[in-house]
């Protein structure tokens, strides 16, 4: 006997399809708020953690800043500061033995590094007593001369220009590069890193003055920047200061601010 096969026909398969709809739509309702929940915190995971890496990095370097070289912009904008290469102390009278010690009554003069050797690249500069103010100022080069010396190790340090002004009382030095600026650009809502432009007496306050400088490169540190504030505050006994940074970005509808504040040494 031949059994007679049958398919599905068209109506059954519109019943499927109009429950199945059904059961879709009714599921949607309880996992709908779950599925926004989900993307609502990565969307803010995703923020903090741009935000976290942005600021853990600016607190690095400013860390190592040129003792009372931090400045910022009365629009709180714009943060400039002069990273520390490397750094020593120098020879400040002959020892039994001898040695170049140096002289603060002469220009261009060598002297010895004590304890161990320094690192200096081209185009490094030498800083004694940077105070920040009228004839100890790095941004006025007034505390900043330029290196003859170069290489990988080095024990005695050359530099030209005339004489320092004042001594280090624990007979310090530091090379630098050049000045850094960090710039919360909320317009393009970006915040960026500025270098490679040559000292200035008087701090860049707007981006268009920092585009504007010699050989100036910039990298972008945050995308979604909807709001920020860089500030800085001189300690009581000015050997030490206080800089702030309040970040907000924001993606989505979704915003995450942070605040990271880092201690600054100004002993010179």
């Amino acid at each position: 006997m031949h059994r007679r096969l049958r398919g599905v026909t068209l109506v059954e398969m519109i019943v499927v399809i109009v429950v199945s709809g059904i059961l879709l739509s009714i599921v949607g309702m309880f996992t709908r708020n779950q599925i926004g929940s989900y993307i609502d915190v990565a969307n803010r995971t995703e923020l903090a953690d741009t935000a976290d890496t942005a600021l853990r990095r600016m607190a690095r370097e400013i860390r190592g800043a040129l003792p009372n070289s931090v400045r910022v912009s009365a629009a709180g904008n714009i943060l400039e500061f002069v990273p520390i290469r490397d750094a020593g102390r120098y020879r400040a009278q002959k020892g039994s033995a001898g040695g170049n010690e140096l002289d603060f009554s002469a220009g261009g003069d060598t002297f010895d590094v004590l304890g161990p050797p320094v690192q200096v690249a081209a185009g490094d500069q030498l800083v004694i007593y940077n105070l920040g103010i009228q004839g100890a100022d790095v941004y006025g080069g007034t505390s900043l001369r330029s290196l003859k010396s170069t290489g990988a190790a080095l024990s005695s340090l050359e530099f030209t220009g005339a004489p320092f002004q004042f001594a280090s009382p624990y007979n310090r030095f530091q090379i630098v590069g050049g000045p850094v600026s960090y710039v919360c650009d909320v317009a393009n809502q970006t915040l960026w890193r500025y270098s490679g432009y040559a000292f200035q007496p008087a701090q860049p306050t707007t981006l268009a003055n920092l585009d504007a400088l010699v050989g100036v490169t910039r990298a972008r540190l945050a995308l979604d920047v909807s709001a920020c504030n860089l500030s800085y505050v001189a300690g009581v006994l000015q050997r030490n200061g206080l800089v702030s940074m309040r970040l907000t970005l924001t993606r989505n509808g979704e915003s995450v601010e942070l605040l990271h504040q880092v201690d600054v040494m100004n002993s010179p």
